[in-house]
Protein backbone atom coordinates (compact mmCIF):
# COMPACT_ATOMS: atom_id res chain seq x y z
CA UNK A 1 0.00 0.00 0.00
CA UNK A 2 2.97 2.55 0.51
CA UNK A 3 4.51 1.60 -2.58
CA UNK A 4 0.96 2.69 -3.92
CA UNK A 5 0.68 6.05 -2.53
CA UNK A 6 4.30 6.79 -3.62
CA UNK A 7 3.49 6.37 -7.04
CA UNK A 8 0.11 8.53 -6.77
CA UNK A 9 1.60 11.31 -4.84
CA UNK A 10 4.51 11.50 -7.64
CA UNK A 11 1.45 11.16 -10.43
CA UNK A 12 -0.21 14.20 -8.23
CA UNK A 13 2.54 16.18 -7.78
CA UNK A 14 3.75 16.23 -11.56
CA UNK A 15 0.48 17.39 -12.99
CA UNK A 16 -0.49 19.39 -10.53
CA UNK A 17 2.93 21.52 -10.77
CA UNK A 18 2.51 21.69 -14.24
CA UNK A 19 1.56 24.37 -16.20
CA UNK A 20 -0.55 22.82 -18.15
CA UNK A 21 -2.49 21.65 -15.44
CA UNK A 22 -2.46 25.72 -14.34
CA UNK A 23 -3.84 26.86 -17.49
CA UNK A 24 -6.65 24.53 -18.21
CA UNK A 25 -7.71 24.78 -14.40
CA UNK A 26 -8.09 28.95 -14.94
CA UNK A 27 -8.91 28.96 -18.56
CA UNK A 28 -11.56 26.60 -18.89
CA UNK A 29 -14.06 28.38 -16.46
CA UNK A 30 -12.74 31.59 -17.96
CA UNK A 31 -13.67 30.05 -21.17
CA UNK A 32 -17.11 28.68 -20.16
CA UNK A 33 -18.00 31.88 -18.42
CA UNK A 34 -17.31 33.79 -21.80
CA UNK A 35 -19.01 31.53 -24.18
CA UNK A 36 -22.31 31.78 -21.28
CA UNK A 37 -21.96 35.57 -21.47
CA UNK A 38 -21.85 35.56 -25.53
CA UNK A 39 -24.94 33.06 -25.39
CA UNK A 40 -26.75 35.22 -23.51
CA UNK A 41 -26.01 38.20 -25.30
CA UNK A 42 -26.33 37.11 -28.97
CA UNK A 43 -29.96 35.59 -27.63
CA UNK A 44 -30.73 38.63 -26.27
CA UNK A 45 -29.78 40.97 -29.50
CA UNK A 46 -30.89 38.26 -31.95
CA UNK A 47 -34.31 40.17 -31.86
CA UNK A 48 -35.97 40.96 -35.16
CA UNK A 49 -33.99 43.41 -37.29
CA UNK A 50 -35.27 46.64 -38.64
CA UNK A 51 -35.51 44.97 -42.01
CA UNK A 52 -38.96 43.57 -40.25
CA UNK A 53 -40.38 47.04 -40.82
CA UNK A 54 -39.32 47.85 -44.42
CA UNK A 55 -41.80 45.94 -45.98
CA UNK A 56 -45.45 46.82 -47.95
CA UNK A 57 -48.70 45.26 -46.47
CA UNK A 58 -50.57 43.96 -49.22
CA UNK A 59 -54.20 43.77 -47.00
CA UNK A 60 -57.12 42.37 -49.21
CA UNK A 61 -59.42 41.04 -45.65
CA UNK A 62 -61.12 43.83 -45.34
CA UNK A 63 -60.33 45.39 -42.06
CA UNK A 64 -57.70 46.99 -39.93
CA UNK A 65 -55.71 43.81 -39.61
CA UNK A 66 -53.13 45.32 -41.73
CA UNK A 67 -53.13 48.60 -39.30
CA UNK A 68 -52.85 45.98 -36.50
CA UNK A 69 -49.81 44.51 -37.70
CA UNK A 70 -48.21 47.56 -38.89
CA UNK A 71 -48.55 48.95 -35.32
CA UNK A 72 -47.18 45.88 -33.79
CA UNK A 73 -44.08 46.08 -35.64
CA UNK A 74 -43.83 49.62 -34.46
CA UNK A 75 -44.23 48.77 -30.78
CA UNK A 76 -40.81 47.97 -30.28
CA UNK A 77 -38.26 50.49 -28.26
CA UNK A 78 -36.10 50.07 -31.51
CA UNK A 79 -38.85 51.49 -34.02
CA UNK A 80 -39.18 54.91 -31.99
CA UNK A 81 -35.96 56.03 -34.49
CA UNK A 82 -36.77 54.47 -37.78
CA UNK A 83 -37.95 56.26 -40.03
CA UNK A 84 -39.02 53.81 -42.03
CA UNK A 85 -42.67 52.15 -41.28
CA UNK A 86 -44.89 49.30 -42.74
CA UNK A 87 -47.13 50.65 -45.70
CA UNK A 88 -49.92 49.43 -45.64
CA UNK A 89 -52.42 49.02 -48.68
CA UNK A 90 -55.82 48.00 -48.24
CA UNK A 91 -56.78 45.70 -51.73
CA UNK A 92 -58.95 43.85 -53.41
CA UNK A 93 -58.28 40.04 -53.67
CA UNK A 94 -58.43 40.18 -57.41
CA UNK A 95 -55.66 42.63 -57.71
CA UNK A 96 -52.80 40.66 -55.67
CA UNK A 97 -51.47 38.62 -58.15
CA UNK A 98 -50.72 42.13 -60.28
CA UNK A 99 -49.95 44.14 -57.00
CA UNK A 100 -47.64 40.96 -55.87
CA UNK A 101 -45.78 41.46 -58.92
CA UNK A 102 -45.30 44.88 -58.70
CA UNK A 103 -44.10 44.14 -55.29
CA UNK A 104 -41.56 41.48 -56.32
CA UNK A 105 -39.90 44.37 -58.72
CA UNK A 106 -39.85 47.10 -55.76
CA UNK A 107 -38.07 44.73 -53.75
CA UNK A 108 -35.92 43.44 -56.63
CA UNK A 109 -34.81 47.08 -57.72
CA UNK A 110 -31.52 48.52 -56.91
CA UNK A 111 -31.37 50.65 -53.88
CA UNK A 112 -34.61 49.98 -52.58
CA UNK A 113 -35.36 50.08 -49.02
CA UNK A 114 -37.93 47.40 -49.26
CA UNK A 115 -37.38 44.63 -48.21
CA UNK A 116 -40.53 42.09 -48.83
CA UNK A 117 -44.37 42.43 -48.80
CA UNK A 118 -47.29 40.83 -46.62
CA UNK A 119 -49.98 39.13 -47.92
CA UNK A 120 -53.50 38.76 -46.04
CA UNK A 121 -56.68 37.73 -47.05
CA UNK A 122 -59.88 35.99 -44.91
CA UNK A 123 -57.57 32.96 -44.61
CA UNK A 124 -55.47 35.05 -42.57
CA UNK A 125 -58.56 36.37 -40.31
CA UNK A 126 -59.77 32.94 -40.17
CA UNK A 127 -56.42 32.27 -38.29
CA UNK A 128 -55.30 29.64 -41.38
CA UNK A 129 -52.69 30.71 -43.78
CA UNK A 130 -50.92 34.57 -44.46
CA UNK A 131 -47.49 34.81 -47.40
CA UNK A 132 -44.97 36.70 -47.26
CA UNK A 133 -42.42 37.28 -49.95
CA UNK A 134 -38.54 39.16 -49.04
CA UNK A 135 -34.91 39.28 -49.00
CA UNK A 136 -34.69 38.36 -44.91
CA UNK A 137 -37.13 35.09 -45.73
CA UNK A 138 -34.38 33.08 -44.74
CA UNK A 139 -34.29 35.30 -41.25
CA UNK A 140 -35.44 32.62 -38.37
CA UNK A 141 -35.79 36.03 -36.37
CA UNK A 142 -37.76 37.93 -39.39
CA UNK A 143 -39.84 35.31 -39.66
CA UNK A 144 -40.90 34.66 -35.96
CA UNK A 145 -41.50 38.36 -35.22
CA UNK A 146 -44.15 38.60 -38.53
CA UNK A 147 -45.28 35.17 -37.60
CA UNK A 148 -46.05 36.61 -34.08
CA UNK A 149 -47.18 40.01 -35.44
CA UNK A 150 -49.89 38.83 -36.94
CA UNK A 151 -51.19 35.73 -34.81
CA UNK A 152 -51.11 39.05 -31.90
CA UNK A 153 -52.99 41.08 -34.48
CA UNK A 154 -55.50 38.21 -35.86
CA UNK A 155 -56.62 37.57 -32.42
CA UNK A 156 -57.01 41.71 -31.76
CA UNK A 157 -59.51 41.92 -34.58
CA UNK A 158 -61.58 38.56 -34.07
CA UNK A 159 -61.70 39.82 -30.50
CA UNK A 160 -63.12 42.98 -31.22
CA UNK A 161 -65.34 41.39 -34.00
CA UNK A 162 -66.83 39.34 -30.91
CA UNK A 163 -67.78 43.00 -29.60
CA UNK A 164 -64.45 43.28 -26.96
CA UNK A 165 -63.44 46.69 -26.23
CA UNK A 166 -59.82 47.80 -26.94
CA UNK A 167 -59.15 48.13 -23.80
CA UNK A 168 -60.06 44.83 -22.70
CA UNK A 169 -58.34 43.39 -26.09
CA UNK A 170 -54.53 45.24 -24.95
CA UNK A 171 -54.84 43.73 -21.26
CA UNK A 172 -55.81 39.65 -22.51
CA UNK A 173 -52.72 40.83 -25.63
CA UNK A 174 -50.44 42.36 -23.26
CA UNK A 175 -50.99 39.52 -20.16
CA UNK A 176 -47.77 39.35 -17.90
CA UNK A 177 -47.63 35.59 -17.40
CA UNK A 178 -44.98 33.90 -16.03
CA UNK A 179 -44.45 30.37 -14.82
CA UNK A 180 -42.31 28.63 -11.74
CA UNK A 181 -41.38 25.03 -11.63
CA UNK A 182 -40.81 22.84 -8.78
CA UNK A 183 -39.61 19.70 -8.40
CA UNK A 184 -41.09 17.45 -5.89
CA UNK A 185 -39.27 14.45 -4.42
CA UNK A 186 -40.34 11.85 -1.81
CA UNK A 187 -39.22 14.52 1.20
CA UNK A 188 -42.10 16.82 -0.28
CA UNK A 189 -41.22 19.86 -2.66
CA UNK A 190 -37.83 20.10 -3.69
CA UNK A 191 -36.92 23.44 -5.22
CA UNK A 192 -36.92 25.20 -8.39
CA UNK A 193 -37.20 22.59 -12.04
CA UNK A 194 -34.40 24.83 -13.69
CA UNK A 195 -32.16 24.96 -11.05
CA UNK A 196 -31.99 20.63 -10.52
CA UNK A 197 -31.55 20.43 -14.51
CA UNK A 198 -29.11 23.01 -14.14
CA UNK A 199 -27.07 20.95 -11.36
CA UNK A 200 -27.48 17.86 -13.58
CA UNK A 201 -25.85 19.15 -16.56
CA UNK A 202 -22.74 20.50 -14.43
CA UNK A 203 -22.22 17.54 -13.02
CA UNK A 204 -22.72 15.35 -16.03
CA UNK A 205 -20.58 17.35 -17.79
CA UNK A 206 -17.54 18.02 -15.22
CA UNK A 207 -17.37 14.19 -15.16
CA UNK A 208 -17.47 13.79 -18.79
CA UNK A 209 -14.94 16.42 -19.16
CA UNK A 210 -12.77 15.14 -16.37
CA UNK A 211 -12.91 11.66 -17.73
CA UNK A 212 -11.81 12.47 -21.15
CA UNK A 213 -9.16 14.61 -20.46
CA UNK A 214 -7.65 12.87 -17.22
CA UNK A 215 -8.19 9.42 -18.95
CA UNK A 216 -6.26 10.58 -22.27
CA UNK A 217 -3.37 11.82 -19.24
CA UNK A 218 -3.17 8.48 -18.15
CA UNK A 219 -2.77 6.96 -21.47
CA UNK A 220 0.07 9.36 -22.62
CA UNK A 221 1.84 8.50 -19.27
CA UNK A 222 1.66 4.76 -19.54
CA UNK A 223 2.98 5.10 -23.28
CA UNK A 224 5.73 7.57 -22.30
CA UNK A 225 7.00 5.03 -19.31
CA UNK A 226 7.16 1.97 -21.51
CA UNK A 227 8.76 3.72 -24.19
CA UNK A 228 11.65 5.57 -22.59
CA UNK A 229 11.87 2.28 -20.84
CA UNK A 230 11.28 3.78 -17.32
CA UNK A 231 8.76 0.92 -16.54
CA UNK A 232 11.18 -2.03 -16.68
CA UNK A 233 13.20 0.12 -14.20
CA UNK A 234 10.16 0.92 -11.77
CA UNK A 235 8.25 -2.99 -12.31
CA UNK A 236 11.39 -4.29 -10.89
CA UNK A 237 10.71 -2.81 -7.31
CA UNK A 238 7.10 -2.45 -7.73
CA UNK A 239 4.31 -4.51 -8.54
CA UNK A 240 2.79 -4.01 -12.17
CA UNK A 241 -0.81 -3.82 -10.56
CA UNK A 242 0.01 -1.53 -7.50
CA UNK A 243 2.24 0.63 -10.53
CA UNK A 244 -1.60 0.70 -11.78
CA UNK A 245 -3.66 1.44 -9.00
CA UNK A 246 -0.60 4.09 -8.19
CA UNK A 247 -1.13 6.22 -11.76
CA UNK A 248 -5.05 5.85 -11.22
CA UNK A 249 -5.43 6.80 -7.94
CA UNK A 250 -2.79 9.68 -8.33
CA UNK A 251 -4.49 11.10 -11.93
CA UNK A 252 -7.57 10.89 -9.99
CA UNK A 253 -7.10 13.39 -7.39
CA UNK A 254 -5.66 15.40 -10.25
CA UNK A 255 -9.50 15.36 -11.90
CA UNK A 256 -10.71 16.06 -8.46
CA UNK A 257 -8.68 18.72 -7.59
CA UNK A 258 -9.47 20.10 -11.24
CA UNK A 259 -13.10 20.13 -10.56
CA UNK A 260 -13.22 21.47 -7.31
CA UNK A 261 -11.08 24.55 -8.30
CA UNK A 262 -13.63 24.91 -11.68
CA UNK A 263 -16.26 24.55 -9.46
CA UNK A 264 -14.92 27.19 -7.12
CA UNK A 265 -13.69 29.77 -10.11
CA UNK A 266 -17.42 29.59 -12.09
CA UNK A 267 -19.21 30.35 -8.38
CA UNK A 268 -16.85 33.01 -8.01
CA UNK A 269 -16.80 34.61 -11.64
CA UNK A 270 -20.93 34.38 -12.10
CA UNK A 271 -20.87 36.91 -8.76
CA UNK A 272 -19.43 39.51 -11.66
CA UNK A 273 -21.18 38.54 -14.90
CA UNK A 274 -24.50 37.76 -14.24
CA UNK A 275 -24.89 42.33 -13.41
CA UNK A 276 -22.77 42.71 -16.46
CA UNK A 277 -25.30 40.57 -19.14
CA UNK A 278 -28.35 41.91 -16.94
CA UNK A 279 -26.84 45.61 -17.48
CA UNK A 280 -26.50 44.86 -21.26
CA UNK A 281 -29.57 43.09 -21.93
CA UNK A 282 -32.29 45.20 -21.13
CA UNK A 283 -31.81 48.20 -23.33
CA UNK A 284 -30.95 45.56 -26.52
CA UNK A 285 -33.49 42.96 -26.45
CA UNK A 286 -37.19 42.85 -26.14
CA UNK A 287 -39.53 42.57 -23.22
CA UNK A 288 -39.62 39.53 -23.39
CA UNK A 289 -35.91 38.83 -23.98
CA UNK A 290 -35.34 40.86 -21.51
CA UNK A 291 -37.39 39.21 -18.75
CA UNK A 292 -36.23 36.09 -19.48
CA UNK A 293 -32.76 36.80 -19.31
CA UNK A 294 -32.99 38.77 -16.45
CA UNK A 295 -34.19 35.52 -14.75
CA UNK A 296 -30.90 33.53 -15.44
CA UNK A 297 -29.73 34.38 -12.55
CA UNK A 298 -32.27 32.73 -11.13
CA UNK A 299 -31.78 29.28 -12.11
CA UNK A 300 -27.87 29.76 -11.66
CA UNK A 301 -28.10 30.74 -8.20
CA UNK A 302 -30.75 27.66 -7.29
CA UNK A 303 -28.61 25.35 -9.30
CA UNK A 304 -25.61 26.54 -6.55
CA UNK A 305 -28.08 26.13 -3.58
CA UNK A 306 -28.98 22.94 -4.66
CA UNK A 307 -25.92 20.75 -4.52
CA UNK A 308 -26.14 19.57 -1.20
CA UNK A 309 -24.27 17.76 0.70
CA UNK A 310 -26.07 14.17 -0.43
CA UNK A 311 -26.15 15.31 -4.13
CA UNK A 312 -21.87 16.32 -3.51
CA UNK A 313 -21.76 13.01 -2.12
CA UNK A 314 -23.13 10.65 -5.18
CA UNK A 315 -21.47 13.11 -7.58
CA UNK A 316 -18.20 12.18 -6.07
CA UNK A 317 -18.52 8.31 -5.60
CA UNK A 318 -19.82 8.33 -9.40
CA UNK A 319 -16.89 10.36 -10.18
CA UNK A 320 -14.17 7.62 -8.38
CA UNK A 321 -15.91 4.61 -9.92
CA UNK A 322 -16.50 6.06 -13.29
CA UNK A 323 -13.11 7.86 -13.54
CA UNK A 324 -10.96 4.55 -12.13
CA UNK A 325 -13.49 2.51 -14.77
CA UNK A 326 -12.16 4.31 -17.34
CA UNK A 327 -8.36 5.28 -16.34
CA UNK A 328 -7.82 1.35 -15.99
CA UNK A 329 -9.11 0.95 -19.60
CA UNK A 330 -6.61 3.75 -20.87
CA UNK A 331 -4.10 2.59 -19.25
CA UNK A 332 -4.07 -0.57 -20.45
CA UNK A 333 -4.42 0.18 -23.97
CA UNK A 334 -1.40 2.74 -23.45
CA UNK A 335 0.81 -0.67 -22.39
CA UNK A 336 -0.46 -2.69 -25.40
CA UNK A 337 1.22 -0.22 -28.07
CA UNK A 338 4.05 1.78 -28.72
CA UNK A 339 3.69 4.80 -30.23
CA UNK A 340 1.06 7.65 -30.25
CA UNK A 341 -0.86 7.34 -33.73
CA UNK A 342 -1.22 3.14 -32.14
CA UNK A 343 -2.19 4.47 -28.72
CA UNK A 344 -4.80 6.41 -30.12
CA UNK A 345 -6.43 3.20 -32.02
CA UNK A 346 -6.34 1.82 -29.25
CA UNK A 347 -7.91 4.13 -26.95
CA UNK A 348 -10.76 4.07 -29.78
CA UNK A 349 -13.11 1.35 -28.23
CA UNK A 350 -12.77 3.37 -24.57
CA UNK A 351 -13.77 6.20 -26.31
CA UNK A 352 -17.07 4.95 -28.07
CA UNK A 353 -18.17 3.67 -24.17
CA UNK A 354 -17.67 7.22 -23.35
CA UNK A 355 -19.76 8.22 -26.54
CA UNK A 356 -22.45 5.98 -25.69
CA UNK A 357 -23.31 7.31 -22.60
CA UNK A 358 -22.88 11.28 -24.01
CA UNK A 359 -24.70 10.46 -27.44
CA UNK A 360 -27.76 9.80 -24.61
CA UNK A 361 -27.92 12.68 -22.86
CA UNK A 362 -30.39 14.67 -24.87
CA UNK A 363 -33.28 11.80 -24.78
CA UNK A 364 -32.71 11.46 -20.75
CA UNK A 365 -33.02 15.05 -20.87
CA UNK A 366 -36.28 14.92 -22.36
CA UNK A 367 -37.47 11.77 -20.55
CA UNK A 368 -35.28 11.29 -17.17
CA UNK A 369 -37.78 8.39 -16.74
CA UNK A 370 -37.85 6.73 -19.84
CA UNK A 371 -36.73 2.88 -20.34
CA UNK A 372 -33.66 4.25 -21.87
CA UNK A 373 -32.46 6.41 -19.59
CA UNK A 374 -33.17 3.83 -16.54
CA UNK A 375 -30.94 1.46 -18.45
CA UNK A 376 -28.46 3.83 -19.04
CA UNK A 377 -27.93 4.65 -15.76
CA UNK A 378 -27.50 0.94 -14.48
CA UNK A 379 -24.60 0.39 -16.85
CA UNK A 380 -21.14 0.37 -15.54
CA UNK A 381 -19.80 2.52 -18.24
CA UNK A 382 -22.66 5.24 -18.25
CA UNK A 383 -24.06 5.23 -15.06
CA UNK A 384 -21.45 7.65 -13.96
CA UNK A 385 -22.84 10.19 -16.38
CA UNK A 386 -26.30 9.37 -16.71
CA UNK A 387 -27.13 8.78 -12.93
CA UNK A 388 -26.28 12.14 -11.67
CA UNK A 389 -27.80 13.94 -14.33
CA UNK A 390 -31.06 11.34 -13.80
CA UNK A 391 -30.87 12.60 -10.32
CA UNK A 392 -31.02 16.20 -11.56
CA UNK A 393 -33.75 16.05 -13.52
CA UNK A 394 -36.58 13.81 -11.73
CA UNK A 395 -36.72 11.82 -8.30
CA UNK A 396 -34.54 8.83 -8.52
CA UNK A 397 -35.20 6.11 -5.67
CA UNK A 398 -32.65 5.99 -3.38
CA UNK A 399 -32.49 2.25 -3.41
CA UNK A 400 -31.99 2.90 -7.70
CA UNK A 401 -29.13 5.28 -6.88
CA UNK A 402 -27.58 2.48 -4.24
CA UNK A 403 -27.90 -0.38 -6.58
CA UNK A 404 -26.70 1.98 -9.91
CA UNK A 405 -23.40 2.72 -7.78
CA UNK A 406 -22.98 -1.39 -6.64
CA UNK A 407 -23.24 -1.94 -10.43
CA UNK A 408 -21.14 0.45 -11.41
CA UNK A 409 -18.55 -0.86 -8.35
CA UNK A 410 -18.81 -4.25 -10.03
CA UNK A 411 -17.90 -2.97 -13.02
CA UNK A 412 -15.19 -0.87 -11.96
CA UNK A 413 -13.82 -3.87 -10.22
CA UNK A 414 -13.73 -6.04 -13.15
CA UNK A 415 -12.40 -2.91 -15.91
CA UNK A 416 -9.36 -3.18 -13.45
CA UNK A 417 -8.73 -6.47 -12.85
CA UNK A 418 -9.23 -6.66 -16.83
CA UNK A 419 -6.97 -3.95 -17.10
CA UNK A 420 -4.26 -5.02 -14.09
CA UNK A 421 -3.67 -8.31 -16.74
CA UNK A 422 -3.25 -6.40 -19.90
CA UNK A 423 -0.98 -3.90 -17.88
CA UNK A 424 1.07 -6.85 -16.58
CA UNK A 425 1.94 -7.85 -19.64
CA UNK A 426 1.95 -5.17 -22.01
CA UNK A 427 4.53 -3.09 -20.27
CA UNK A 428 7.34 -5.16 -21.32
CA UNK A 429 6.19 -6.06 -24.54
CA UNK A 430 7.93 -4.01 -27.23
CA UNK A 431 7.96 -4.56 -31.73
CA UNK A 432 4.76 -4.79 -33.05
CA UNK A 433 1.27 -4.06 -32.00
CA UNK A 434 -0.10 -7.27 -30.73
CA UNK A 435 -3.94 -8.76 -31.81
CA UNK A 436 -6.77 -9.43 -30.09
CA UNK A 437 -5.88 -12.96 -29.84
CA UNK A 438 -2.52 -12.21 -28.25
CA UNK A 439 -4.18 -9.82 -25.71
CA UNK A 440 -6.52 -12.46 -24.88
CA UNK A 441 -3.31 -15.26 -24.13
CA UNK A 442 -2.12 -11.98 -22.00
CA UNK A 443 -5.38 -12.35 -19.76
CA UNK A 444 -5.47 -15.94 -19.57
CA UNK A 445 -2.10 -16.36 -18.72
CA UNK A 446 -1.01 -12.97 -16.81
Amino acid sequence: MDKILIVAKREYLERVRSRWFIVITLAVPALMATVFAVMILIAARSSASTNVRHIRILDASATSLGDRISQNLMADSAAANDPIKPVVQQVNVADLPGLQERATADVAAKGSTLVGYLVLTDSTLRGQTFYYAGRNASSVADIERLRTAVRQSVSIVRLQREGLTDSVVSAFNNMPLKMRSERITDAGRGGSGQAGMIAGMVVGVLLFMSIIIHGQNVLRGVLEEKSSRVAEVVISSIKPESLLAGKVLGVGAVGLTQQAAWIAISAYLSQFILPVIMKNVGPVGSAATAASASAAGSPVAGALGSMTLPVIGVAFVFFLVGFTFYAALYAAAGSMVNSEQEAQQAAVPVMLLIMSAWLMVNPVMINPNSKLAVVMSWLPWSSPIIMPMRMGLTSVPPMHVAGSILVAIVGCVGAVWLSARIYRVGMLMYGKKPTFAEVAKWIRYA
